[in-house]
């Protein structure tokens, strides 16, 4: 297949003209004036611009089931027996069916880390899945890239009504620094019984899994910040983003990166959006801040299309499509650890490919005319909307 005479934006930065030829799923060559091969397959992109295909770094489409499912609408991604639970993976949430009948390709959409809710303060670990497709373990890219925690007052929204624990912030905060101490100190003996908690917690405190912790304010991000100033090798995300003021240079000094998330959805206590700053993202990014957009957290069908969205709020404090772009393909690419896999127009790439009518961060008239997921056509233009 090759992807022919169109302006290419590599995900890292650039943008040059340039054919893209993709074997067996992954991109080969990407080259000014590549020559189509005998039989081969070429689109011709004149005039169009060809992207990497957009991640949503964390998301939960595919976990809330669908109408035609055995378990309809159901959140198999929200575990509230109790609220500390490292040891579950989100991917078996994952449901292929339910993530496809979304139509993801029509908004660029090829891949997302799929993640427990914010209701845990361990909630579990996240996976990387292609969006269009059936059974689960063909859309895996990568599994167990990052360990989801939340300090989000939405958990004790959800315990509290049951007079459980979390009521509190207190309860929050002591036993996320509780959990991590032990974890630290987990070295259980042959003869003894495993912890599944401390020995899923470990691989966090040893720096060898992300720890991405969901923040409703500047001051529940302080918190975590001074809690894990005790842990120096976690490698520390904050989900959300909001109550920065871009001022935080222990952001740079740690090396900690950012998913910001939505604004409009409900953060704060009072179930108001808390201040949000695109001002403090951009000047974040300016200071060397590895910055990921993400999506409405609830992925709602208006949510399909809200890395756009942001990205254009975005556009307006940094005025540089490819930087902005970079936060929606090759940085939640590298926050997940998968930076050598997608993300990226390259060589050695799997061909997560998007080819649009005109460049979706400069104007609102563009459109997605084809959509490749690991080299396959997942959408083109004129397909016939199932989901709307």
């Amino acid at each position: 297949m090759l992807i022919a005479n169109g302006t290419v934006h590599d995900g890292r930065g650039s943008a040059f003209p340039a054919s893209v030829r993709i074997e067996d799923g992954v991109i080969t060559e990407v080259a000014q004036d590549l020559p189509a091969r005998e039989g081969e397959e070429v689109f011709d992109a004149a005039g169009m611009e060809v992207m990497p295909g957009f991640i949503q770094a964390i998301g939960h489409w595919g976990v809330n089931g669908s109408m035609t499912e055995i378990r309809p609408s159901s959140q198999d991604n929200d575990e509230l027996s109790e609220p500390i639970t490292p040891e579950l993976e989100a991917f078996y949430a994952f449901n292929g069916r339910a993530a496809t009948t979304q139509q993801l390709g029509a908004w660029g959409l090829t891949a997302q880390g799929v993640a427990p809710t914010d209701n845990n303060l361990f909630g579990g670990t996240v996976s990387v899945v292609g969006l269009t497709g059936v059974n689960p373990y063909d859309l895996l890219i990568k599994r167990n890239v990052a360990m989801a925690a939340s300090v989000m007052g939405s958990m004790r929204d959800a315990y509290g009504k049951r007079g459980a624990a979390p009521q509190t912030r207190m309860w929050i905060f002591t036993h996320l620094d509780e959990q991590l101490r032990l974890a630290e100190a987990y070295d259980p003996k042959p003869e003894e019984k495993p912890n599944d908690e401390l020995a899923a917690l470990k691989p966090v405190v040893e720096g060898e899994l992300p720890l991405i912790v969901s923040c409703d304010s500047g001051v529940a991000i302080a918190h975590v910040r001074d809690i894990l100033a005790k842990y120096p090798k976690v490698r520390f995300v904050i989900m959300n983003g909001a109550g920065l003021t871009g001022d935080e240079d222990w952001m740079v000094e740690r090396g900690v990166s950012l998913i910001a998330r939505n604004p409009s959805s409900p953060l704060d206590e009072a179930g108001a959006p808390a201040p949000f700053s695109w001002k403090a993202i951009a000047k974040l990014m300016d200071k060397g801040v590895d910055v990921a957009l993400d999506g409405e957290y609830s992925n709602t069908l208006g949510a399909r299309e809200d890395l756009i969205w942001n990205a254009a709020e975005l556009m307006k404090e940094l005025h540089d499509e490819e930087r902005v772009l970079a936060a929606i393909t090759s940085a939640p690419a590298k926050i997940l650890g998968v930076e050598d896999t997608i993300g990226a127009i390259a060589p050695g790439m799997r061909a997560d490919v998007c080819v649009w009518s005109a460049n979706p961060l400069k104007t609102y008239d563009a459109h997605a005319v084809r959509t490749f997921q690991a080299g396959e056509v997942v959408y083109a233009e004129g397909d016939e909307k199932t989901c709307m």
